[in-house]
């Protein structure tokens, strides 16, 4: 109740101040306040002040705070810190960081020795840094966060306990943390004291996706499903209908599986667009399966424009559909096509890993240098309290000090011992986390290295390869059709793609003609090449000619070089 009555005082006088100077005492009182109970309202008010609040308004807000700053009081400082970092970050053309001065106003929060200014610190720098993409430092903060929470009991902040908990969940999701994922958001949702919301139950259904626990991922899909049709959410049913789907697609239940995609595709199509090309290229993959090769490589087409417009860009759905292309072209016997968008797919999919490890390795040297920053503060007011006990040491006497003095060494020599060794500890657990990170970074990088020395292999053996078909076609005789068949699937093999271009240059080459030009590929003169038709030379001189008319060959230049430089 008497929350409610402070929120209600606070939006009147919000009201009254529309279009008058600011109350500084009023915020002086609010930026002091030490009650966990009343920060929420003040976050409000002071929210609300500066959106609604003309340009005037918010240079006075902004000279307030900053004047405070650098306020003997840690808690001032702090307040005024973190406020001068939102109403910076608010404003467009203001050029300083915001980041900085949460982060001076974190540190000065750690002086205070206050839980409660420290965790609206920290949960505020975190949900900048997550809007704004700072992945690692808000994954880090949002832990901090969450253990403060469970320290302090939590407070008034249970309203955002819930969305901390879930926010690190999605975070560690994105790093493919997926059994860390699903911990922290059966947290979010148990603080929430609900079933849970269709977003959060829809992730953790993902995270069983990704881990191949097909029945447990069901299961989490059912329960969102329900939560969406329960928040009457058809766009929600629609992406979750279509994660179904992708379980049996996953599973090569195609028949169940399609449907549901379907239904993805045709309700995310105009609100999410991003998601409904992802789920297209689903579709295709089962089209392939079917052999229905035209429609496949129709819609697969269809979810590269789709994702490829997509905004924000999605690599992972980029991805997708590129493997999909890639597919269906290396079913459709494509192979320079089923290379190049294997290529591509390949490209994203390393730099997808690489981003992932470098995150882990961000996520460490940022809790490195929090603990840093923490030993700092502390050392600093360790100090300030010896040299307060000092003081009040020298008051008691003469005697007194004597005794007191001794005590004192002892005990302070022992702490800074204590705090040597709890910083040492800290520091070779800390270099321990980097070396393990830099040591995967390596195995990684070797790993892309080990890869491409296979590839080179391969190309050197696909080299030998064609060399062992030519000479065998050397000896080949096409006299019959199932001859020539023969001749024709091993010739493609060693020079892929030489018929499809001569064809396309002379769209009206006979079979004599194109088995002619295949064997002056070959190097044969005329003599070999009427013994494996087993024609005359005459005949083998007029077809020459012929071709050299067809492909329209200047006298000037020979009929074997520009074959051969099909």
């Amino acid at each position: 109740m008497k929350f409610l009555l402070y929120s209600i005082a606070t939006l009147l006088t919000f009201i009254s101040l529309q279009g008058q100077p600011i109350d500084e005492t009023m915020l002086g009182q609010i930026v002091n306040n030490r009650s966990e109970k009343n920060s929420p309202a003040n976050e409000a008010w002071l929210t609300n002040t500066f959106i609604k609040a003309d340009s005037a308004t918010r240079v006075a807000l902004l000279n307030f705070f900053d004047a405070r700053c650098n306020s003997n009081s840690p808690y001032t400082a702090a307040r005024s810190l973190l406020w001068k970092a939102i109403i910076i970050y608010r404003s467009p053309f203001n050029k300083n960081d915001p980041y900085l001065f949460m982060e001076q106003a974190i540190g000065r929060a750690v002086e205070s020795g206050d839980d409660f200014l420290l965790l609206e610190c920290i949960t505020i720098y975190a949900d900048h840094c997550r809007a704004t993409g700072k992945t690692e430092t808000a994954l880090f903060y949002y832990v901090k966060a969450a253990e403060l929470m469970e320290k302090t009991g939590v407070g008034n902040f249970n309203n955002k306990k819930n969305a901390v908990l879930a926010g690190i969940g999605i975070l560690y999701f994105n790093m493919q943390e997926y059994a860390l994922a699903i911990t922290y958001i059966k947290l979010g949702i148990d603080a929430s004291r609900n079933a849970g919301n269709a977003s959060d139950l829809n992730t953790i259904g993902l995270c069983y996706q990704r881990m191949a626990r097909y029945d447990s991922s069901i299961y989490w899909y059912s329960k969102a499903n329900l939560a969406a049709i329960k928040q009457a959410d058809s766009l929600w049913q629609g992406i979750i209908s279509g994660n179904i789907g992708a379980v049996y697609f996953e599973q090569h239940k195609d028949e169940q599986a399609l449907p549901l995609l379907w239904k993805d595709y045709n309700t995310t199509l105009k609100y999410e667009p991003n998601n409904a090309g992802n789920t297209l290229h689903r579709i295709a993959l089962i089209y392939l399966r079917k052999s229905n090769m035209d429609s496949a490589l129709l819609l697969a087409r269809r979810s590269l424009q789709i994702v490829s417009a997509g905004k924000p860009l999605n690599p992972l759905f980029i991805m997708n559909a590129h493997k999909a292309m890639s597919e269906i072209f290396k079913k459709n016997n494509l192979t320079d096509s089923a290379f190049y968008y294997g290529d591509i797919y390949h490209h994203i999919n390393d730099s997808i890993n690489q981003a992932i490890a470098r995150n882990r390795l961000d996520v460490v040297q940022i809790k490195l240098d929090f603990e840093k920053t923490a030993n700092r503060i502390n050392t600093l007011l360790t100090e300030k309290k010896t040299e307060k006990v000092r003081r009040n040491l020298l008051l008691a006497g003469f005697v007194l000090l004597l005794a007191t003095t001794w005590l004192l060494f002892r005990w302070q020599q022992q702490k800074n011992l204590a705090m040597q060794q709890s910083l040492l500890y800290k520091k070779q657990m800390a270099d321990a986390a980097v070396h393990n990170a830099k040591k995967q970074l390596e195995e990684f990088t070797q790993n892309i290295l080990s890869k491409n020395e296979l590839i080179e292999k391969l190309q050197l053996q696909l080299l030998q390869q064609n060399v062992q078909v030519n000479e065998e076609l050397l000896n080949q005789s096409i006299l019959t059709e199932t001859d020539w068949l023969q001749f024709k699937d091993m010739f493609d093999k060693a020079n892929p793609g030489f018929i499809q271009q001569l064809q396309k240059t002379a769209p009206g080459i006979t079979n004599a003609e194109l088995r002619f030009a295949t064997l002056v590929k070959l190097n044969m003169g005329n003599k070999h090449i009427a013994t494996m038709l087993g024609i005359g030379t005459d005949a083998v001189r007029k077809t020459k000619s012929r071709l050299r008319q067809r492909l329209q060959i200047n006298a000037e230049q020979e009929l074997e070089d520009f074959i051969k430089n099909v």
